[in-house]
């Protein structure tokens, strides 16, 4: 499943080509990993840096507002200040930057979500970072910079990025990494190339999807590996806009649960507490082919309803015809990832 993430991630900045604007960024940043778990405190010795290499271009101006948005490809090192047990994380990581002023376009946030290789994972001689049980994470990036011009075609930009990099459960330990930075970039602009654009075929929202997924977690660090999967409808309720809210439901099979059940001490578990039952909510975003769609919802079956009753899901999905697409989401409860699913998807429109 990891490398068919890989694939997935880099097709998907592969449809970057196209260029009206575009540039180079270098980006240098200082700052610290958070300790979220008290147990962190003992092996984080000081700070953390990050170096970013980044190349964006605007979006395809025949998209609706695309003109005002860009899309980036960037590459992350990261070290989180103790590299003999932490290690050091190398991400690779499509990304979209949302103007705060459409006209000025010199403030912007940032969002980015990829595939990071830490160097140094949990084991039974590095047993005290207890933080990432895999070498291979999903890494997301929220920023902010602001550019100050210098020439034509150079900007100097303060920035801020809040980097966080785990499994989303597939493997025990997971409390994952958060390393804020803030530091300095620098822009390089090119020439813009109008005269290379290309027709966009954009298709149009969807009336229905429905979408099939798989995933994996692990709940006990050298425990056994369970299987989830999900069936899923969602219905367009505000067709006329191009960034639309959908209703759904989510049919969840996870074979986690009655072992989740029995070690929290209920010994009465049965066959049905594996499946979940949800009703949500999505906005989403769609940009040429590729989608965001930003969920949060309740269950309305759950055996650990008491513990797990609201849930959110950060979802990318990409529409290779009007009908089929592919999708690859992380559904967490709160602030802890339950899973990283995988799937196929199917448009009616």
């Amino acid at each position: 499943m990891k490398r068919l993430i890989c694939i997935i991630i880099i097709f998907l900045a592969g449809k970057s080509v196209f260029t009206q604007e575009s540039g180079l960024s270098v980006y240098g940043g200082w700052g610290f990993t958070v300790p979220h778990h008290a147990e962190m405190w003992n092996y984080i010795e000081k700070h953390g840096k990050q170096i970013d290499l980044t190349y964006f271009s605007d979006m395809h101006p025949d998209l609706p507002s695309g003109s005002n948005l860009r899309k980036a490809l960037g590459f992350s090192f990261l070290d989180p200040g103790n590299p003999d047990i932490m290690g050091y994380g190398l991400s690779l990581y499509p990304q979209l930057h949302f103007p705060f002023n459409a006209e000025k376009r010199n403030s912007w946030f940032i969002l980015g979500c990829g595939v990071e290789y830490n160097t140094k994972k949990y084991s039974d001689i590095n047993y005290r970072f207890n933080s990432i049980g895999s070498h291979f994470n999903a890494f997301i990036l929220l920023g902010f910079t602001r550019e100050f011009k210098i020439s034509d075609d150079w900007r100097i930009s303060a920035r801020f990025n809040w980097s966080h990099y785990s499994n989303g459960a597939t493997k025990d330990p997971n409390y994952g990494l958060n390393i804020p930075t803030a530091g300095i970039s620098i822009q390089k602009y090119f020439k813009p190339k109008k005269e290379n654009a290309k027709s966009l075929h954009i298709y149009d929202n969807p009336n229905w999807q429905f979408l099939a997924s798989g995933s994996m977690k692990q709940l006990r660090i050298e425990g056994p590996v369970y299987s989830t999967y999900m069936f899923s409808a969602e219905k367009n309720i505000s067709p006329k806009k191009r960034n639309y809210w959908s209703l759904g439901s989510d049919l969840i099979f996870d074979q986690s649960m009655q072992d989740l059940l029995t070690d929290i001490g209920d010994s009465s578990t049965n066959f049905s507490d594996n499946i979940k039952i949800t009703l949500k909510g999505a906005w989403n975003v769609p940009l040429e082919n590729l989608h965001i769609s930003l969920q949060a919802g309740i269950y309305l079956k759950n055996a650990y309803f008491r513990e797990e009753y609201l849930f959110q899901r950060l979802a990318l999905r990409y529409r290779f015809t009007e009908q089929l697409g592919a999708s690859i989401s992380m559904r967490s409860h709160y602030a802890v990832a339950d899973v990283i699913e995988l799937g196929l998807m199917y448009t009616l429109q």
